[in-house]
């Protein structure tokens, strides 16, 4: 019996690959890690096909003075229900790092691990300067959360509040909201402020009491956690600023435009006088599904370039031409 012997095709662009590639995974779908034991565990894949499956998904605050006693996102589930998250490029890297460990003679050895001690430690220097701009659509994630085949606790609204990171992902400058008579102009409402929210009927999670919510606190705690939580998102994104006298590596951006895509929310008021988003009036954009096509666009002043794929949102990095090519537009220009 022989075996055919696999051989990888280097896409063009990856011949620029020498050290470390870091992938930086979403909110959804994640390893939970208990901040005070240190447990970690993944959620089962099968959970979300299992209406009755033993396996705990809910993601309690346990809010106490030690918040940090309680479950909190981290690591990557590459596959969830058919979506996959960077399947192909994960596996296409590690059969290039394979042939090419073959090939490497012990001097190249060295010089491989050198560079990815460097990449490791630049990574954790140059954090700050990181252009960010959110996505309108994740107030609509807050409020009804996202149905998933059976298990419908799996990514409901409880669980979207449960997650910091979800905040996290507000847009910064509170353009999320238009005025209801005008979409040419904001709203004007500061969303990273707690008063608004008690001021409105975007979360009922802090509005309501039902054995769900129950479940995460008593509604003053839930709406304490609410406002430490804003203020820490807020407090993130000022982490990301652009310093002084700091200069942009070479950049370039992946981006889609050819999904309808959630571009914000019409803001109006109830009976009331609270505020309310009108999400059956969704203002629609061209995107890749999650993030607005405009909102791939870096500050005025940041150089960068953009490759376009046909993929949408959670696959992205899973067109491996459209990689190398952002691969190859960032290296001609170092």
């Amino acid at each position: 019996m022989t075996f055919k012997k696999k051989v990888v095709k280097e896409i063009p662009g990856f011949e620029y690959i020498h050290s470390d590639i870091v992938l930086i995974p979403g909110f959804r779908g994640s390893k939970l890690v208990n901040e005070k034991t240190k447990k970690t565990g993944w959620i089962s894949l099968c959970t979300p096909f299992l209406p009755h499956s033993k396996e705990s998904i809910d993601l309690p605050l346990n809010i106490t003075k030690h918040e940090h006693d309680r479950l909190v996102p981290d690591g990557i589930i590459q596959k969830i229900a058919w979506q996959k998250f960077y399947e192909n490029l994960v596996s296409y890297l590690d059969d290039l790092s394979k042939s090419r460990e073959k090939k490497l003679k012990k001097e190249e050895k060295k010089l491989n691990n050198k560079l990815k001690q460097e990449s490791s430690s630049a990574l954790q220097e140059n954090v700050q300067g990181t252009p960010f701009g959110g996505a309108p659509g994740i107030f609509g994630n807050l409020r009804h959360g996202i149905s998933l085949l059976f298990n419908k606790k799996f990514q409901d609204d409880a669980a979207h509040f449960a997650l910091r990171t979800v905040f996290s992902f507000m847009p910064p400058k509170l353009d999320a909201f238009k005025d209801q008579n005008d979409s040419t102009k904001y709203a004007n409402i500061d969303y990273f402020d707690i008063e608004e929210w008690k001021n409105s009927d975007w979360s009922f999670v802090i509005n309501e009491d039902n054995p769900r919510y129950n479940e995460l606190g008593t509604r003053q705690e839930r709406i304490d956690y609410l406002q430490r939580t804003l203020e820490a998102a807020k407090r993130f994104h000022l982490t990301l600023e652009k310093p002084e006298n700091f200069e942009y590596p070479p950049l370039c951006t992946l981006v889609s435009e050819n999904h309808h895509t959630n571009g914000g929310y019409p803001m109006g008021k109830l009976d009331d006088g609270r505020h309310s988003i009108h999400f059956d009036k969704v203002i629609a954009a061209n995107g890749d599904g999650a993030v607005p096509f405009e909102r791939t666009k870096l500050p005025q002043g940041i150089p960068f370039e953009v490759v376009y794929t046909d993929n949408s949102h959670g696959s992205l990095l899973e067109d491996l031409d459209a990689v190398g090519k952002a691969l190859q537009t960032i290296f001609n220009k170092h």
